[in-house]
């Protein structure tokens, strides 16, 4: 294949306003809307939190050392991450994921000089290389994997398109380099090489370069698989991640890929489809990132991964680029040498370039989507997406004030990505069979536990909805009756267990049964599915107070309305926001579900008020939420059972 000669100044090629625009607009975004997730608490442990409990284990001496639910392991035994060594450089300057979100960013978007580069010189033309930069920088498969966490393959992404346009210029050392870094992002990166390296050698007739790179890439695969995943496997490494069990657990299933194969041939087209008017004419740059592509497309790993919004395609998309870029070559040479009528081969690169930003706009959850201004559940500014409530602010003020730096945790999956820089760091809850097994093993190993009682994020799976307030119920059940632990701080829903404290530190909970000689009068009913008989509320001193409820279902609830999830009782003062009360005997020791149909039962606790509630009276109110409701988390009209009672006047000091 004949080349262009190279441009006359290419070197400074790249300092062109309208790409370093383009560059600062999308990172900032995605900079933005990775950070709000994060501050949102809608980043979990899997894997943002991962990856930034592996990076500090660095500072620590330990080789990239994170927890999982069998216990510390390391990402050397998973998908050798090497680079993550050399991101504990600036993260020993500032340890928090929010570093590494926006290192994401930046690496992404910075992507788009080699796309630049190659494309101009390719095509000396400014039209096409701002128009296939910017296709770059709007790809589909491109943004959500940036959106989605931190990992390494996103990391790779970028800088694969370094090694290219090293490639294209033959700076050989500069290729070296990239390479090596791209190989440092995931040992899969491996396959990419051995497949590109046949490509060198007909398209640039670089013999020995296109040796070496297949040569290293097949190397590096063997040791990565082979001997550094084996050497850093211990009884602790998940054992999905053992040895060939890797390739079992992700594409063992195959009669799972037969029986959804609609959606993913629709996945297919959404990473390939948006490029394809100018990337069919380039199809051998195609080759190197379609391993990637069909592997994920026939993997059977929960998510379900094959899932256009998820990481897993970012490897794929440099070689989508290199083929449009090849594309709009051949359409050039094509316009050029055409005889009759010329062809305008700038309409194709335009046109594409409108059907990228257009499924970028209706595929990816951005600015551009109008699902994000609207902001249905599951999109856009939902508080279980890239919504920053009061809530959140009150989570960072209840981890500061109680959580210790240095202690080993159980965390509620969304809080634990907050308290990464330690060395223990289970979740309350794993999305395992073995959850409540789990839980009761991890916590012989922790010095404390957070969880959340009004657990505020959900996703919606069909009809049905997955997280929501009853999600770490059991959990906070089997932690308010273990004799080690006790709870020695509340607010909001927000729970700190801790290991050892004293009679006088704990918020005492308990429930029992009471019999009546002669049935009670009802205070109040709600809905006619739960009746209050009594309430009292007795001041401790120093802001605590103990509260005694009797609760009873009332005669008309029927069997369905006493199933499922049950009901949680919440307590607020009114007028005060972000202090909710969850009555915690009756949401997880004695759940509504577990009540006989004719019994009282009576729940005693004792909570203590916030110092930041001024001083005054206050009135105490008490209210129902039915948990089968997806936002029984808000605690507002929309879950609520019946109406509001008031209890009465307590006076805070």
């Amino acid at each position: 294949m004949t080349m262009k000669p190279a441009i006359p100044g290419q070197r400074q090629s790249a300092f062109d306003p309208f790409l370093w625009g383009g560059m600062l607009l999308i990172g900032a975004v995605l900079a933005w809307l990775s950070i709000a997730r994060y501050l949102g608490y809608n980043a979990g442990m899997l894997d943002l939190g991962n990856m930034a409990q592996a990076i500090g284990s660095v500072l620590r001496g330990q080789p990239l050392i994170f927890t999982f639910h069998q216990g510390a392991t390391s990402r050397l035994a998973y998908h050798v991450e090497l680079i993550y060594f050399l991101l504990a450089l600036p993260y020993a300057l500032w340890p928090d994921p929010r570093l590494l979100l926006m290192i994401q960013a930046v690496l992404f978007v910075l992507g788009a000089i080699p796309v630049y580069r190659i494309a101009l010189r390719r095509t000396r033309s400014h039209f096409a290389a701002r128009s296939l930069a910017l296709i770059y920088l709007f790809y589909p498969t491109a943004q959500t994997s940036v959106l989605f966490d931190f990992h390494g393959d996103t990391l790779g992404m970028p800088l694969l398109l370094f090694a290219l346009d090293a490639l294209d210029e033959r700076v050989w050392w500069r290729y070296g380099l990239f390479v090596a870094l791209a190989l440092s992002t995931k040992f899969y990166v491996a396959l990419v090489l051995v497949l590109l390296g046949p490509l060198i050698w007909w398209y640039y007739r670089e013999r020995q370069v296109a040796l070496i790179t297949t040569a290293v890439g097949l190397l590096y695969g063997i040791v990565a698989f082979f001997v550094i995943r084996p050497l850093f496997t211990t009884a602790s490494t998940s054992e999905v991640h053992q040895g060939l069990n890797y390739i079992t657990f992700y594409f063992g299933q195959l009669q799972l890929v037969l029986n959804d194969w609609l959606p993913r041939l629709i996945h297919s087209l959404v990473v390939f489809g948006p490029a394809m008017l100018l990337a069919w004419r380039g199809w051998p740059w195609l080759l190197p990132g379609l391993p990637i592509a069909a592997a994920m497309l026939i993997s059977t790993a929960p998510g379900p991964a094959y899932d256009y919004r998820y990481h897993h395609y970012a490897l794929v998309v440099p070689f989508i680029v290199m083929a449009a870029i090849e594309g709009t070559v051949r359409l050039q040479q094509r316009s050029q040498t055409a005889t009759g009528r010329r062809r305008n081969w700038r309409g194709p690169v335009g046109l594409t370039l409108g059907i990228v930003i257009l499924s970028s706009a209706l595929l990816v959850d951005t600015p551009m989507n109008v699902l994000f201004w609207r902001s249905p559940p599951g999109w856009g500014l939902d508080s279980s997406v890239y919504g920053i409530t009061p809530r959140d602010a009150a989570k960072d003020a209840f981890l500061a004030a109680h959580v210790p730096d240095d202690a080993d945790l159980a965390a509620s999956t969304f809080v634990a990505t907050h308290l990464t820089n330690r060395d223990t760091l289970y979740l309350v809850r794993y999305a395992d069979e073995r959850a409540a097994e789990l839980f009761a093993e991890h916590l012989q190993q922790v010095d404390g536990v957070v969880a959340d009682a009004l657990f505020d994020y959900r996703v919606f799976d069909g009809g049905d909805f997955l997280g929501g307030s009853s999600y770490e119920q059991q959990a906070i059940g089997m932690l308010l009756q273990h004799p080690e632990f006790g709870l020695v701080a509340a607010r909001d829903g927000l729970l700190w267990f801790e290991r050892g404290a004293t009679e006088t530190e704990r918020l005492t909970q308990t429930w029992t049964y009471r019999d009546y000689a002669v049935a009670p009068t009802p205070l109040a009913t709600f809905d006619d599915r739960l009746v209050l008989y009594e309430a009292q509320l007795e001041p401790l001193g120093d802001r605590r107070w103990q509260a005694e409820f009797v609760w009873g279902w009332h005669d008309s609830a029927t069997s369905e309305s006493r199933e499922g999830p049950g009901y949680v009782a919440v307590s607020t003062l009114e007028g005060v926001d972000h202090e909710r009360i969850v009555h915690l005997p009756t949401f997880a020791m004695l759940p509504t579900p577990a009540w006989p149909a004719d019994a009282y039962i009576v729940e005693q606790f004792v909570v203590e008020l916030s110092p930041d509630i001024p001083a005054g009276e206050y009135q105490w109110q008490v209210s129902w939420y039915d948990l089968r409701h997806s936002e029984a988390y808000a605690t507002d009209e929309r879950s609520r059972v019946g109406d509001v009672f008031p209890i009465g006047t307590i006076t805070v000091q």
